[in-house]
């Protein structure tokens, strides 16, 4: 069997932003349908907490990643197309905290519904079955052929510190 995934990837479509946003959008939106009934205060904590989160994983890993690093204003990686560079890029290494700051915020924004969701057990597995879809959709197409040699979840073969040697 080919692999169609072959090679690091450096260069998003619009369509990879959409898709992965269609798809990341299915437990955000489940988690939102369980809170909102119960606690209109609760859904816009959510939305605080998913603005923060997202800010976290921005600053603390995001600005190391070399789609980030691309010249212009915006970005056009799978995650955040067309939304400005807030931060100032940097080319130094990750750092553990700064690691553990993005792993933290994530965890956040992903247990933080799970109290309304324990109330739904439809949508909680909904919730939880597309997380993980999610999850390892970006596993499998992402991370094989990621350029981002810091990423601690890197699973592209080929790639050091400083850049790929493989393109796509």
């Amino acid at each position: 069997m080919t692999d169609h995934l072959a090679g690091v990837r450096e260069h998003y479509a619009f369509s990879d932003w959409l898709y992965y946003t269609a798809a990341g959008l299915v437990p955000l939106i489940t988690a939102a349908v369980a809170i909102y009934p119960r606690s209109a205060l609760g859904l816009v904590s959510y939305g605080i907490v998913l603005l923060a989160g997202i800010t976290a994983v921005l600053y603390f890993f995001c600005t190391h990643c070399p789609q980030y690093q691309k010249p212009g204003r915006f970005l056009r990686c799978i995650f955040f197309w067309g939304l400005p560079k807030f931060f100032e890029p940097r080319k130094d290494p990750l750092t553990r905290l700064e690691k553990l700051a993005a792993a933290a915020a994530m965890i956040v924004v992903f247990l933080f519904p799970l109290a309304w969701l324990a109330e739904e057990p439809g949508l909680l597995i909904v919730y939880l079955l597309s997380l993980a879809v999610f999850l390892a959709t970006v596993r499998r197409n992402e991370c094989r052929r990621c350029a981002f040699s810091e990423c601690p979840v890197n699973a592209a073969p080929n790639v050091k510190p400083g850049g790929p040697e493989t393109v796509a």
